[in-house]
């Protein structure tokens, strides 16, 4: 039997580019509900421009046909992307692709697939230079604040990463040294927009092809902001930041 559009893999469904929307190693694998599956290639098809702004997308007959599906199923996924802002629904005249403007990028999936494929070739830029200065912002409040045991769990996500084997365990150990000061900031709305764009960005390919050398880059980089750190030199904490997020994302 032939393979839907729901149950291909990234690879036979889409060219090696855009893997990263699926293909995540440094994230664990689950299960998709059929309507989640359906509304995410839906989601990708309207940001790669494949149906542009004020088309229609095809009938709910026809997207049951192409995946597969039942009818509720195919419902459900069409109400997903009027809720993320990427279509709007007109009775007895279909449901038409909303203007970029309209589009919901708060929405984990419709940020990580603007994002991984780059969407006027900035996107990914401008979320780096957002999350630098997001990060910025946590740690001037948080460094002031810093505790011996602050301190102490920073060097233990350090020396974990110099230790760690897998992409998943070294970026674990990452998200980890990263939470210590973002949460000792306080700060609950820039944190959460933080690990948003954090848990939505696909890492550089770089990352996937050697991600030892990757990050014992990026270890050398959290040693000078944990040093800095430590040792009451703010300003310098900052600048080993800023380097970190940019030479590590960009």
């Amino acid at each position: 039997m032939a393979k839907t559009a729901v149950d291909r893999t990234p690879a036979e469904s889409r060219d090696a580019d855009a893997d990263p929307l699926w293909n995540r190693p440094d994230r664990p694998k689950r299960p998709r509900r059929l309507s989640t599956a359906v509304s995410e290639e839906l989601v990708r098809r309207i940001v790669a421009g494949e149906y542009p702004v004020g088309t229609l997308l095809p009938p709910e007959p026809q997207l049951v046909a192409e995946f597969e599906v039942s009818r509720p199923v195919a419902r459900e996924a069409v109400k997903y992307l009027e809720a993320a802002g990427l279509v709007t629904i007109r009775q007895g005249d279909g449901t038409a692709v909303r203007a970029r403007p309209w589009w919901n990028l708060t929405d984990p999936t419709v940020l990580r697939i603007a994002l991984a494929l780059n969407v006027d070739e900035r996107m990914r830029g401008d979320a780096v230079a957002l999350r630098l200065h997001l990060e910025l912002s946590l740690l001037e409040e948080a460094a002031p604040l810093m505790t011996d045991e602050d301190l102490r769990e920073m060097q233990a996500s350090v020396e974990r990463m110099d230790t760690a084997t897998s992409l998943e365990d070294l970026t674990a150990a990452d998200l980890a040294f990263h939470q210590v000061y973002q949460s000792r900031a306080g700060n609950l709305l820039t944190g959460g927009i933080v690990h948003l764009l954090v848990a939505e960005m696909p890492p550089p390919g770089r990352v996937f092809a050697d991600p030892r050398a990757s990050y014992d880059k990026a270890n050398v980089q959290h040693r000078a902001i944990y040093d800095a750190l430590r040792e009451g030199r703010f300003d310098d904490a900052k600048t080993a930041l800023r380097a970190h997020v940019t030479e590590m994302w960009m």
